[in-house]
Formats: C-alpha cells, sequence, structure tokens
C-alpha cells in the first residue's frame, strides 16, 4: 500500500499541476503583487485546484445519491457549482481578483442553498464555515469579516423568519425556536473564531518570512563583504608576493654582485690574516641576508598558494649525504658531535619526491640543531618507516624548547629565545617553512622534548609523491 499511494510522488506531482497551471493562466505575467499579497494569490491558485479536483471526484457520487433520491435541487445546484469552477479554472481571461470574487460567491451561494435545504444536518453549514476560512486565506481579514457578516444577514433573516413567521422552510420544522436561534449564534461565533485564527496565523508567517528576508538580506552583505574582503586579501598576499620577489631579485642582484668581488678579493693580501677575515665576514654575512631573503620569499609562496611540489626521481641518500657534509664543518667549529645513521639500503634508496624541498627540510632541522647546541651531541638518522615512508629524525643536546611553546615555534617570525639572552638570531622561519615542506611533502613534522636536555624533531615523507 505504501508503494502505491507515495507521499513523495504525489507531492512531485502536486507541484508539476501547480506550475502547470501557472504557466496556463499565465500568473507571472498578470500578477504584479509583491510580499503577502502575492503569497495570498500563489495560495488562492493551490486552494482553487485543490477544490476543483475535489469538486470534480465529489460531484459523481453525490449526483447519483441525488438522482436516485429524487433530489433534484441539490443535483441542480452542486451542477451549476462545478460548472461555475470549471469556467474559474479554464478561463484564463479573468484576472486573479475576479476569480478570487466568483469562488467565494459560488461557495456561498452553494453552502446557503444547502442549508436552507437540507438545515444543518447537511453539508451546508460546514461549507459556509470553509468558505468563510478559504476567503480569510487568500483574501486577507478584512475579506474574512465581511463574509462573517453575510453570514450574519443570512441567519438574522432565518431567525426573523421563523420568529415573526414570514415564510416557512424545512429546516424550521427541524428544532424549537430557541434552539434554532442558539445554533446560529453559535455558528456566527466560530465564523468569527476561525477568521481571527487564521488570519493571526497568517500575519505572524508573514511577519516571520519579513525577518528571514531581513536576515537574508543581512547574511547576502556579509557574504559578499567577507567576499570582497577575501579578495582584498587575496590581491594584498599577491603584492606581498610580487613585492618580495622584486625586493628579492633587487637585493639578490648587488649581493650576488659583492659576494663575486670578495672572490677577487681573497686573492688579495693572502698574508693579511686580519683582511682575510674581514673578507671572509663579508662572504659569510652575504650568504646568511640570500638565505634570508629566499626564506621570507619562500614563505610568503607557501602562504598565498603560489609554493608547488615538483616531483622527480632521485637518490635520497645522495641529498642525506650532501647536506650532511655540507654542515658537519659547522658543527665541528663549535666542538659538537655530529652523527649520522643511515638506514636507507641502497636498493631503496632511489624515490620520487621533490628534491628541492627535501633538502630545504633538512638544512633548516639541522642547522637549527647546530645552532642551539654547545659542544654536545647531533644525532641524524633516516630509516623506512614503512614501504612508501621515510622517516627522519635529528636530536639534539642544545638548550631545548619549553612545551608550552611547541606549537608557537612553528609560526612564522616567532621565536622560543625572544628576548634574545643567548645573542641566537635568525629570520624565526625555518621550522615554519620545514614544516610546510614536510606537509607538501605528505608528510608530517612533529616535535618532543628529549629526557634530559635538547628537542627531538621528527618528519616523514611520502616516498612515491604526486605532483600538486
Amino acid at each position: 500500500m505504501d508503494a502505491i499511494i507515495n507521499p513523495k510522488m504525489i507531492q512531485k506531482w502536486w507541484k508539476s499541476y501547480i506550475n502547470w497551471y501557472v504557466s496556463y493562466s499565465n500568473f507571472k505575467e498578470l500578477n504584479k503583487k509583491k510580499g503577502l499579497d502575492y503569497f495570498r494569490d500563489k495560495l488562492f491558485i493551490s486552494i482553487l485546484l485543490l477544490t476543483f479536483l475535489i469538486g470534480i471526484l465529489s460531484y459523481m457520487p453525490s449526483g447519483y445519491v441525488a438522482v436516485t433520491r429524487g433530489d433534484w435541487f441539490v443535483l441542480v445546484a452542486d451542477t451549476i457549482a462545478v460548472l461555475v469552477l470549471t469556467f474559474i479554472v479554464l478561463n484564463k481571461r479573468i484576472d486573479f481578483e475576479t476569480k478570487k470574487t466568483i469562488f467565494s460567491i459560488n461557495l456561498y451561494l452553494l453552502s446557503f442553498a444547502l442549508l436552507l435545504h437540507l438545515g444543518f444536518k447537511g453539508n451546508g453549514s460546514i461549507l459556509i464555515f470553509t468558505t468563510t476560512g478559504l476567503i480569510t486565506l487568500y483574501k486577507g481579514r478584512k475579506a474574512g469579516i465581511n463574509s462573517v457578516l453575510i453570514s450574519v444577514v443570512l441567519y438574522v433573516i432565518l431567525i426573523a423568519a421563523f420568529y415573526f413567521k414570514f415564510f416557512h422552510l424545512p429546516i424550521f420544522n427541524e428544532y424549537d425556536f430557541d434552539v434554532f436561534a442558539v445554533v446560529t449564534v453559535n455558528n456566527v461565533l466560530f465564523n468569527f473564531i476561525l477568521v481571527f485564527s487564521i488570519s493571526f496565523l497568517i500575519e505572524q508567517l508573514h511577519n516571520a518570512l519579513i525577518k528571514e528576508n531581513l536576515l537574508q538580506q543581512e547574511l547576502v552583505v556579509k557574504h559578499n563583504n567577507a567576499v570582497a574582503a577575501k579578495l582584498r586579501a587575496e590581491k594584498s598576499d599577491q603584492l606581498k608576493s610580487a613585492f618580495l620577489t622584486n625586493v628579492s631579485h633587487e637585493i639578490g642582484t648587488p649581493m650576488y654582485g659583492i659576494l663575486g668581488c670578495t672572490d677577487f678579493l681573497k686573492e688579495y693580501n693572502k698574508e693579511d690574516k686580519e683582511y682575510q677575515e674581514y673578507v671572509e665576514l663579508i662572504n659569510n654575512n652575504g650568504n646568511k641576508l640570500l638565505d634570508i631573503i629566499s626564506d621570507i620569499v619562500n614563505i610568503s609562496k607557501v602562504e598565498t598558494g603560489l609554493m608547488l611540489v615538483e616531483a622527480s626521481t632521485f637518490n635520497v641518500t645522495e641529498v642525506i649525504d650532501l647536506v650532511h657534509n655540507t654542515l658537519l664543518p659547522t658543527a665541528k667549529e663549535k666542538g659538537i658531535v655530529f652523527t649520522k645513521n643511515n638506514l636507507i639500503s641502497t636498493t631503496e634508496a632511489i624515490i620520487y619526491s621533490d628534491k628541492e624541498k627535501l633538502t630545504e627540510v633538512l638544512k633548516h632541522l639541522l642547522k637549527n640543531a647546530i645552532k642551539y647546541t654547545e659542544k654536545g651531541t647531533i644525532d641524524f638518522r633516516c630509516f623506512y618507516k614503512d614501504q612508501n615512508t621515510i622517516e627522519f629524525l635529528i636530536k639534539d643536546s642544545g638548550i631545548g624548547i619549553p612545551k608550552d611553546k611547541f606549537n608557537a615555534i612553528f609560526k612564522a617570525f616567532y621565536q622560543v629565545d625572544v628576548d634574545h639572552k643567548n645573542a641566537l638570531h635568525g629570520s624565526g622561519i625555518g621550522l615554519t617553512i620545514a614544516k610546510a615542506y614536510t606537509e607538501m611533502l605528505g608528510g608530517k613534522l612533529t616535535l618532543e622534548n628529549n629526557a634530559e636536555i635538547g628537542a627531538t624533531f621528527r618528519f616523514t615523507i611520502n616516498t612515491y609523491l604526486k605532483n600538486t
């Protein structure tokens, strides 16, 4: 039974039926109203079509009963009402206000006719209630009250006719005058209650819709403001990235010239140690400046989404050896024992990843370990964590990192040694870049304190990375 009577299918069919009639009646072209009046016209369409369908379906059995009982008055009344209803539905030339008026009068005449002919035991009084409610729905409270007043006039005429015996109706035989008067008064009162209840409900729904529309407008404004702010931020990020790239180029070009000159200057006064120290100082600080500029540009590209992964096939052991050999002299100068333990076999060394980014991650983490370690140890290990993941471990015996700063150190331009108590300077973005690059390589960078002193950084990379 549920499969035969499917509420969703009925709802879908009814919606299609309504849409067809809206198109058929040229409702959108004819109706220029807005707000609650437009809603009432749309509601009238649903009421009209529903009444038409139910009227056609109920006309057949009611007509049959009327014929079998010889009640030709009911048959004629029902037939006229159905014909008028059909005329209203199918006639496209009539405007909706006229259709509402004809529809209301048609229902009232039918209900009054049935009430006078069948009395309160028939459908007349019920139909009056229904008509009053429907008029209130599609025409408003004033029209609903007027419809009740029309009923009052009818009932007053009936009461007066009953009392003063102006004329006689079969309905007068069913009740004593007192009972008849009470029933009619109750009908009027209930009609008023129905009108005010429906009109109150419609007003509340209308107010709720107005509030909802206002909220939607506010949300649209806020959304547009958010989109505009996002566009401004993106434009700002693009300008920042362009500015930093331009600054990098403008500073980098003369710096390469300066560093090139220092190479020539080294060939002079080789015996003068003080002279060579100054030249080396210029060279070292120039390279540091270039590294800082490069880091700033890279972190800007990461934040603006301009940094891309460029995966290729390479030997990860060669990268590990290169970084270790490059930084080993610096560690030895500080008296640091810098050990490397590479557990990756030769057959497993070929991977598909971003070689440049892996190199940068290793350099940043190992340089940090060397910078914050004084005459201690640095343990550098690498191994396969699983078939597609390599894990790197860098453990130092340096000054360590407070546990409450574990998350903060990965933020751009943040330094644990904020007061420079240990005179350890830097840009504060090395770990930010390392974390961002690690995630781009399909891995994760984590930090943990050692049992006694120092810090341990672990990070992983995916050995079969896809280009993004």
